[in-house]
């Protein structure tokens, strides 16, 4: 497939990268039961923009993890069941989030979706604001794929991304390797040292 990135939409992105890089942020993924509506967090992970794990932790879900989400992140109920509930985890983890300059998320829409699900879950109200940045939808728009069903830029998956910037960091689709890569990717789309 062709990239018809132009050298201004280029620049642009890492404008922006570089402008996010300004406000100290910080990185942040979850692993989950699934991708549906009732599915729910079972390990977040946030790192900060000099790659240190500032919160990690395993979540207990109210329900077992189906086989084929273990086959993907290879966390099992047996790993999950002795970890905190969500509602514990969410106390420790609210003010890292509320604090920050900036929330770096690749595909936010679904880590925040998995936040809110959770909550919902439990009974929890979602009332909380943090600034958020998508790195996936700066990425397509670095990358410069076009889409035409869509008609803008295509997303890629994590992996792939870290794959087509030649970052070395793997993809594990465990909550901190995948902040890890998160963070190579937006200094890389920088041009900065990661």
């Amino acid at each position: 497939m062709s990239t018809t990135v132009t050298p201004t939409l280029r620049q642009r992105a890492i404008q922006i990268a570089r402008e996010v890089l300004k406000h100290n942020p910080i990185y942040l993924d979850t692993e989950t039961t699934g991708l549906g509506a009732q599915d729910e967090i079972i390990e977040i992970s946030i790192v900060n923009d000099q790659g240190q794990v500032v919160y990690e932790s395993l979540v207990r879900p109210t329900r077992p993890i189906p086989p084929d989400a273990i086959a993907i992140h290879g966390i099992t109920n047996e790993e999950v069941q002795k970890a905190r509930p969500w509602h514990i985890v969410w106390q420790e983890v609210r003010p890292v989030l509320l604090n920050a300059g900036v929330v770096v998320i690749y595909n936010e829409e679904f880590d925040l979706r998995m936040m809110q699900q959770t909550h919902a879950r439990l009974g929890l109200p979602w009332r909380d604001r943090f600034r958020t940045f998508d790195l996936m939808k700066l990425y397509a728009e670095y990358y410069g794929e076009w889409d035409p069903k869509r008609r803008s830029y295509r997303y890629h998956s994590l992996e792939a991304a870290g794959k087509q910037c030649g970052i070395a960091l793997p993809n594990a689709h465990r909550a901190t390797a995948d902040t890890l890569l998160t963070r190579a990717l937006l200094h890389f789309i920088a041009g900065v040292p990661y």
